[in-house]
């Protein structure tokens, strides 16, 4: 516990929030073409239980149009993600379930600081973000639990109420972006999940997903 704490106070105050240095991420990007890599995980025996009994035809919030994790969001393919920047908040526009993100810039140092949420997906949390140098960081808790993702081999990685997730978002370079989420959740993981994944930007536009709950779960049979 004592090594996970250390390690989240260091991502999280690694340097001072630089608002003049801020990154231009606005724009669309898109998953295709992009690259997705998890870092070998390291469950707790609660963590393997979950992730053995994980049964998609009954665990995926998916199939009731309801984003489980920023990761699973992130992880969708052939979808758009608008990025605009404010003075005081960064909005993040998921085609995936047409999820609307509007995070405020905060102080990371403060205590109590401003966070927003997804109504009607507690297993979001609540994030707030904030710029280290050229990184855009969002830090999220209070998160229900559920799964990291419900994808690939990956599906099934659980998340607790204890878990914290930091993504940390930047340019590669002018026309690929590099998102790196860390999962911080002792009650699952012996130590951090790392997920990095990449996304070219597209000329395409965002378009309304409109995922109905009677289409979306509908699964084939045993």
């Amino acid at each position: 516990m004592r090594k996970i704490s250390v390690f989240l106070i260091g991502l999280l105050y690694c340097a001072t929030a630089a608002h003049a240095q801020r990154p231009d991420l606005s724009g669309n990007w898109i998953l295709n073409g992009g690259k997705t890599t998890f870092a070998e995980w390291h469950l707790t025996a609660d963590g393997e239980r979950r992730f053995k009994a994980y049964d998609f035809k009954k665990d995926d919030p998916a199939l009731k149009c309801i984003g489980t994790s920023w990761t699973r969001v992130w992880l969708n393919p052939n979808v758009v993600v608008r990025i605009t920047q404010g003075d005081d908040f960064v909005r993040l526009q998921y085609e995936w379930m047409d999820i609307d993100r509007r995070i405020p810039i905060v102080d990371p140092t403060a205590s109590n600081a401003k966070r927003g949420n997804i109504t009607g997906m507690p297993g979001l949390g609540y994030s707030a973000a904030w710029y280290d140098g050229n990184t855009l960081v969002i830090d999220t808790n209070n998160i229900e639990p559920g799964y990291v993702s419900t994808m690939q081999e990956w599906a099934g990685l659980p998340q607790s109420r204890m878990m914290r997730t930091i993504e940390r978002i930047s340019l590669a370079n002018a026309n690929l972006l590099d998102i790196q989420i860390t999962h911080v959740d002792p009650a699952n993981y012996r130590d951090p999940l790392v997920v990095n994944i990449t996304y070219p930007r597209t000329t395409f536009e965002l378009m309304n997903y409109g995922c109905n709950p009677e289409d979306a779960s509908v699964v084939e049979p045993r």
